[in-house]
């Protein structure tokens, strides 16, 4: 179980002065009780989100000796620089049931892709799950090996999970295909050179045309 320090703070501490501190302002919410106010510290909490992500329990320490058993609910980030500017916990009961989304992560090499250029298609970049918060996983790890042409396709009902998740999708939804490869629209070599002798050849008749008419006129000139 990843491990989190957590230290509680009075709401009238100004947010910006706890954030020059190397602190991130959070709430830990709780069923039933009073959220906390409390600040982490920034370094220890992007290794610990870096090894539990949003799926996965995280004992959240408090300074008080008391330890909380909690997921990582949401993360507000700055819009530019993605700066982590605050964080929402929630603790979980233990006998109860959560939902959580999974990341997907693509393992393995398409045949098809190495022999016929095919394109890899990722559908799903996450699945929502289901099931008691000890059996919660951080992500989910696709094959995709078996795809060996350009019909064949990973749905949701093909991933195998344990059964004490369940996976809420909808089970038809696919999860990865390969697509074929893109065909650039081009004119044939020996079209384009045909094309351009037939251009060529005109023009030379126009000006032989031209050539004839002035020499005519000429001529007439001197009548």
């Amino acid at each position: 179980m990843t491990e989190l320090k957590a230290k509680t703070r009075e709401i009238k501490d100004n947010a910006n002065k706890v954030r020059k501190e190397g602190l991130i302002p959070a709430v830990v919410y709780s069923k039933g009780e009073k959220a906390d106010n409390l600040s982490i510290n920034y370094i220890q909490f992007e290794k610990v989100y870096e090894h539990a992500g949003e799926s996965s329990l995280v004992d959240l320490v408090m300074d008080d000796g008391q330890t909380k058993k909690v997921l990582i609910h949401e993360i507000q980030r700055e819009p530019v620089r993605n700066k982590i500017l605050h964080i929402d916990f929630y603790e979980v009961d233990l006998k109860k049931k959560v939902t959580a989304p999974v990341e997907i992560e693509l393992v393995g090499e398409a045949p098809i892709v190495k022999s016929e250029g095919g394109i890899v298609i990722k559908h799903l970049d996450e699945i929502e799950i289901e099931c008691l918060p000890m059996d919660l996983i951080k992500d989910y790890k696709v094959d995709i090996s078996g795809l060996d042409s350009f019909d064949s396709a990973i749905h949701v009902k093909d991933l195998k999970i344990s059964d004490k998740i369940t996976i809420l999708n909808d089970m038809e939804e696919v999860v990865v295909n390969i697509s074929e490869p893109r065909k650039e629209e081009e004119t044939p070599v020996a079209e384009a050179a045909a094309e351009s002798g037939e251009g060529e050849k005109k023009d030379e008749k126009e000006a032989q045309e031209d050539e004839v008419k002035l020499e005519d006129k000429k001529e007439e000139d001197k009548k």
